[in-house]
């Protein structure tokens, strides 16, 4: 969705459109994490997570649109125990990378383990 302002023009008659604005279409904010990721077919490492999505490297290609379970592990490099949070989620871009596929999916629902 745009905003559009309008301005006078320099003549000073009628109204004309100046500039436009564009939204941000991201409703949550992203972090720039590196979290191990646990998949039914293999593993990964996220780049960047928000509380609706998440963006991870694997050597696994997904298809578009595709749902898949995964698991964030937190603080998987401290003595105590990791926390994992379980997702459900949309794959809604894959781009592939010379060390891998990139994975942005859309979180549908999560669960702490």
């Amino acid at each position: 969705m745009t905003r559009q302002s309008e301005t006078p023009e320099p003549s000073g008659e009628g109204f004309s459109v100046k500039e436009t604005e564009k939204k941000p279409t991201r409703s949550a904010r992203r972090y720039v994490l590196a979290l191990p990721v646990q998949l039914a077919r293999g593993s990964g490492l996220t780049r960047d997570v928000s509380a609706g999505g998440v963006y991870f490297l694997t050597d696994q290609a997904y298809p578009l649109d595709s749902q898949l379970d995964l698991t964030l592990v937190f603080g998987a490099t401290l003595p105590e125990s990791p926390m994992q949070v379980q997702c459900h989620a949309r794959v809604v871009r894959v781009e592939p990378h010379s060390d891998g596929v990139g994975i942005a999916a859309a979180i549908t629902s999560l669960s702490f383990a």
